[in-house]
């Protein structure tokens, strides 16, 4: 019985000065805990972690990157730098100040160039070819209203860009369905954004390093080459779900895809009307995941519709579908894959941006 007191003692005076060493770390971290993360921020760019600490809230656009950082990323097969310029898009490292583009990218993370530098992304091979600079606005899990916003908010702010190109993305549907802006072009964050930003603005050092935790106790997606097995993640698969499903029917935050259709069509003109009044060229381009090369049922009204929108509008419309239709004559879809994606993955590896890069290239450069 003694032993089992002194037992019952020694947990509890274990778990006292565990929560007494928790309450006094978040204690510390209110005060001084973004002092703490800047002062160590030399360190923590050169880690796998700094992620979270270069993905920030923005008021007017949801979220975005912060500015001017120079980091070390992991990518699906490599380690890379990954920069941004004084206005948090993603560029080259050696960013220098200006507030004019030739053109301008709109777009989610496949305009991003997620998992490469900046030079490898269609973006980057672009710009190169082009020899002045082009501003990279894309940023993952953005849709038209945030392009919306982003677009209206650098334009008040005296950046000046030639043209702007729009990549829209299959995934759009899915994004816009749950993002809301108010009558002055700002999005509205949800009730679960605002505790998430609470609780990074007020305690920064624990947010990040349950993040860090987080990261350390993730389990590496295993990708079977050998089997020919394809793995695409949770995300991918609810983002794409509705391409062989009735759009009247199927619905995503209790809106059928022919209403987000229409809302997204809604908000693609609007950009296109805010560019019209500053006299800059509008072009749009659409492209097609790996789930569109097999799972063809919603293709071709989604490539119709936005043909259809070009029409009158746009500079340039760009169906990268035709180029991916061209190579799937000649070669099986997991071939296809495999060469233009990183495998279990969604997005376009270097050779995939190269293909993009080079149809840009030859209609935009003159």
């Amino acid at each position: 019985m003694n032993i089992l007191k002194k037992i019952t003692k020694i947990i509890s005076d274990i778990l006292k000065i565990l929560l007494t060493s928790f309450f006094l770390i978040l204690i510390l971290d209110f005060f001084i805990g973004k002092k703490i993360l800047e002062k160590i921020d030399p360190y923590l760019k050169e880690t796998e972690f700094y992620e979270k600490r270069a993905n920030i809230w923005h008021n007017k656009f949801h979220h975005t990157f912060k500015e001017n950082v120079n980091m070390k990323s992991v990518g699906f097969d490599k380690i890379y730098r990954f920069c941004t310029n004084e206005y948090g898009f993603k560029s080259n490292c050696n960013f220098e100040k200006k507030n004019y583009f030739k053109f301008g990218f709109l777009g989610d993370s496949f305009t991003e160039g997620i998992a490469l530098s900046h030079e490898e992304t269609f973006v980057g091979i672009f710009e190169n070819a082009l020899g002045t600079s082009v501003a990279n606005m894309g940023v993952s899990s953005y849709s038209p209203k945030l392009h919306l916003a982003k677009i209206n908010y650098f334009l008040n702010k005296n950046l000046k860009f030639e043209h702007i190109v729009l990549f829209l993305d299959i995934s759009d549907y899915y994004d816009e369905a749950y993002y809301q802006l108010d009558n002055k072009l700002s999005v509205i964050h949800t009730k679960r954004d605002k505790r998430r930003i609470w609780l990074k603005e007020n305690f920064p050092f624990t947010n990040f390093y349950m993040y860090v935790l987080k990261k350390i106790g993730e389990k590496p997606k295993i990708k079977d080459k050998e089997s020919g097995q394809i793995i695409f993640d949770e995300s991918a698969k609810r983002k794409t779900f509705w391409l062989n499903k009735n759009i009247e029917t199927t619905r995503i935050n209790g809106k059928s895809i022919k209403k987000i259709h229409e809302e997204t069509k809604y908000y693609v003109e609007q950009i296109y009307n805010i560019l019209k009044e500053r006299n800059i060229k509008f072009s749009l381009a659409i492209y097609p995941w790996p789930q569109n090369l097999y799972n063809t049922q919603n293709n071709s009204f989604y490539r119709n519709e936005w043909k259809n929108f070009c029409i009158s509008k746009c500079e340039y419309f760009f169906d990268f579908f035709k180029e991916f239709e061209k190579k799937l004559k000649n070669d099986t879809f997991e071939n296809i894959y495999k060469k233009y994606y990183f495998w279990g993955d969604v997005h376009f590896n270097k050779s995939g941006n190269q293909l993009i890069g080079k149809k840009l290239i030859k209609d935009l450069k003159n």
